[in-house]
């Protein structure tokens, strides 16, 4: 009888040490490695935002950060044939985009991690099919070699789904920084730390670029994109085309110097009116709701 239940144990010891062997194993596969990577990046943010109430309590978040990139990187370097390669170093991407927004650390890209892994995207992934996500993280960007890869993926990629992506993103990083570059202008405090950040010399020169010509690039690219890829779909919702003519629109007609749009209405007190009732007279609208 104890023979038997003693015999009986071993095929289920058996099974639990393969399991565990298993599991084991499966945490040292590269896409595992780099979900946990991630998820620790969002735990770090989260204590840098929400946990932390001083710069003491937020410096051991934003190291472990800095640290999070550099793996990120290494495991991309590390399998570069692997599936998991792309999304490693565009999550490098955003990390690094992470510390030019949130932290007052001037040394990340003169680190180079951001420059490194676009650098290894436009060498050894710039014909992926993958790229679309690549894109639209790196549109967020300021530094060159964001402008750089969105170029050369709408150039280079035979993927046209890849390109329309990259139309699209690249108009709205455009976009996106001479919008930034105007509030420069009138903050002198942020201009500084974007010189400290991105370099003197390069931010002097886009201040010297002809805003009018970068605009027309800006609504050429747009039109480019609703026309040529305009039924490419986007990540989360919508189309190229549509993400395109909403972003025309508004370069259009609703940015600073533009006329005012027709607006039609009641005030407060119910009577009905027109904002050109008002043309040559200074204009507050306030806009509330209910709801």
């Amino acid at each position: 009888m104890d023979g038997m239940n003693y015999m009986s144990c071993i095929p289920i010891l058996v099974i639990g040490l393969a399991a565990a062997n298993f599991q084991a194993a499966g945490k040292d596969k590269p896409a595992a490695q780099f979900e946990s990577l991630v998820k620790e990046f969002y735990e770090m943010t989260h204590v840098f935002t929400f946990k932390a109430k001083t710069d003491e309590e937020r410096n051991p978040a934003i190291a472990r950060v800095g640290a999070l990139s550099v793996s990120c990187l290494k495991l991309a370097e590390k399998y570069p044939k692997d599936p998991v390669a792309i999304d490693a170093l565009v999550q490098v991407v955003n990390q690094e985009l992470w510390f030019e927004n949130n932290t007052k650390n001037l040394r990340r890209i003169q680190d180079g991690l951001q420059e490194k892994a676009i650098a290894i995207l436009l060498r050894n992934h710039i014909r992926s099919d993958k790229l679309g996500h690549a894109c639209w993280r790196i549109s967020y960007g300021f530094h060159k070699d964001c402008e750089t890869f969105l170029r050369t993926a709408l150039a280079k990629s035979p993927h046209r789904d890849v390109q329309g992506a990259a139309c699209l993103r690249l108009a709205q990083l455009l976009i996106t920084r001479l919008n930034r570059l105007d509030l420069l202008k009138e903050r002198p405090e942020m201009a500084r730390r974007y010189q400290g950040l991105f370099g003197k010399a390069y931010l002097e020169t886009l201040q010297r670029q002809d805003r009018t010509q970068a605009v027309k690039e800006v609504e050429s690219l747009f039109v480019r994109a609703a026309r040529e890829f305009g039924d490419v779909k986007l990540p989360y919702a919508g189309t190229v085309g549509e993400r395109a003519k909403i972003e025309l629109h508004e370069l259009r007609n609703l940015t600073v110097g533009k006329m005012a749009q027709e607006i039609e209405g009641q005030d407060q007190d119910g009577k009905h009116f027109k904002l050109s009732d008002y043309r040559g007279k200074v204009v507050l609208l306030y806009f509330w709701s209910e709801i």
